[in-house]
């Protein structure tokens, strides 16, 4: 099992596509930041005369830097890791690499469970490297901004909560990774992973909920039990001040509790990686 997680491990290193996805996580947190500093510096009001600047310069202060780089990484990092997790198998079918692969292996289970935890190390990294950067910038919006460097929120309550926190959105990412897993094995390829684990990432809140809800009745209620609004109450916790961080976090879901929310996610997680399981076991490896 560790030759074959070392093998994995390097492979994810020598591709390029790991890098490419983690500069653009970085990119991306860089750029959202300086645009939040600019919308901050122009006092932009709302349309209802309300101004949301006070929000985003709470935003990108210090107290809650981390926080914020949570609700970040929670959909940025999701779209990056779905990418990841499916291109790490489906490409092994992409590049007709899975027979030597299987053959090389002890077993097939062996296998998933070392791309599975290979996968996962590279993610923490990223989560890690995207905090990092989101305090830094937060460290520069504030200088730049001239705002109060205040560390008074620096104390052992605070960061035992970032460290809970940080596990939180890990798992609630862990469903949309292992949707986009199965179905890179489903469609042997990396392309069916990633159009099933972006498009249900991103169609369910805009699309799939709204109409749900116009139904009404029992209908109305099965948005509950579907992912992203049990990922929204979990990312909620990050409780960033004002409407816009709430918009932010996703919490658009007051009414289920955090334990529903888990245990719908950890039923995600466990369906979705008993079928993959299951499915490549199952079948034959043939390109």
């Amino acid at each position: 099992m560790t030759r074959l997680i070392k093998a994995e491990l390097f492979k994810l290193r020598k591709r390029s596509m790991t890098s490419i996805l983690l500069d653009i996580l970085i990119g991306l947190m860089i750029v959202f930041y300086l645009v939040l500093l600019a919308v901050a510096k122009a006092n932009i009001t709302g349309p209802r005369g309300g101004t949301p600047t006070g929000a985003i310069q709470n935003l990108l202060g210090l107290p809650v830097a981390i926080p914020f780089a949570f609700s970040m990484l929670a959909f940025l990092g999701t779209v990056m890791a779905c990418i990841l997790m499916a291109s790490s198998m489906g490409n092994e079918y992409n590049w007709r690499t899975i027979r030597t692969m299987v053959i090389s292996s002890e077993s097939r289970t062996k296998l998933l469970i070392a791309k599975l935890i290979s996968v996962t190390i590279y993610v923490l990294i990223g989560m890690v490297i995207g905090l990092a950067t989101g305090f830094i910038m937060s460290l520069i919006t504030t200088a730049i901004g001239g705002y109060k460097f205040d560390f008074s929120f620096s104390t052992g309550t605070y960061w035992w909560d970032q460290f809970v926190q940080f596990w939180r959105t890990f798992y609630i990412m862990m469903p949309y990774l292992l949707m986009a897993f199965l179905f890179s094995i489903v469609g042997r390829s990396a392309m069916p992973g990633i159009a099933v684990g972006l498009g249900m990432f991103f169609l369910e809140p805009i699309l799939i909920d709204p109409l749900m809800g116009l139904a009404g009745g029992w209908v109305a209620q099965i948005p509950d039990y579907l992912i992203q609004n049990n990922f929204g109450v979990i990312n909620s916790l990050n409780n960033l001040p004002g409407r816009l961080g709430g918009a932010i976090s996703g919490g658009t879901t007051q009414t289920l509790s955090v334990t529903h929310a888990g245990v719908m996610l950890g039923i995600y997680i466990v369906v979705f990686t008993v079928i993959a399981f299951y499915t490549f076991r199952k079948r034959d490896v043939a390109v």
